[in-house]
């Protein structure tokens, strides 16, 4: 769910099994009912319903441009809040169908479990959130299909989802790795969103 930022500002959400996104007004301290805001379809049409696979979303600081993670088509979707525009973020061709997502100032850490190696992947974006280049895949790591990501200081903390273990198998694991270019201007961006 993007986190709401304000008064006038809402919280997104959907359900990987839909390619509508839901909005839900701020209203004082609390949420106010989840709606239907957006169908995505419209940018990729033919493209199956049933597999959008749309999960991670972001926002950027303003609220302005949200960033929606689609396993089934693997690309994330960049949408303008103001008049529901939906494009694909170019990220030179690259397949990149994220899970969970984390941005922060115009670095785009993402999850990918699905289309790729399994493992971390940080992409550094232009101004726009229109375009980027994919500067690391962290691969290496003993992932175990991760699903959800949060960044701590110069750390990463990667949730395993064991999806490929029957429900109510322990251990369920994080793994937690250093964030590369920490320290630097590009790793170090104020937060712009998150999980």
């Amino acid at each position: 769910m993007a986190r709401p930022r304000g008064p006038g500002h809402a919280a997104r959400a959907g359900s990987e099994k839909s390619p509508v996104r839901h909005r839900a007004e701020l209203r004082g301290a609390a949420l106010g009912p989840l709606e239907p805001w957006l169908d995505v379809r419209g940018a990729f049409p033919g493209f199956p319903p049933r597999y959008w696979l749309l999960n991670g979303i972001v926002a950027d600081g303003t609220g302005s441009t949200l960033l929606v993670a689609s396993n089934g088509t693997e690309a994330v979707w960049r949408i303008d809040t103001a008049d529901k525009d939906v494009s694909r973020l170019d990220l030179d061709g690259q397949s990149f169908g994220a899970d969970g997502m984390v941005l922060r100032g115009r670095t785009l850490y993402a999850v990918l479990n699905y289309g790729a190696p399994h493992g971390v992947y940080i992409a550094r974006l232009d101004e726009e959130l229109r375009t980027g280049t994919v500067t690391h895949r962290l691969t290496d790591e003993p992932f175990d299909l991760p699903t959800r990501l949060a960044r701590h200081g110069c750390r990463l903390s990667v949730v395993d989802s064991q999806l490929d273990e029957p429900p109510g198998r322990p251990p369920y694991t994080v793994t937690a790795i250093d964030a590369p270019a920490c320290g630097t201007a590009a790793g170090d961006a104020r937060t712009a969103g998150g999980l």
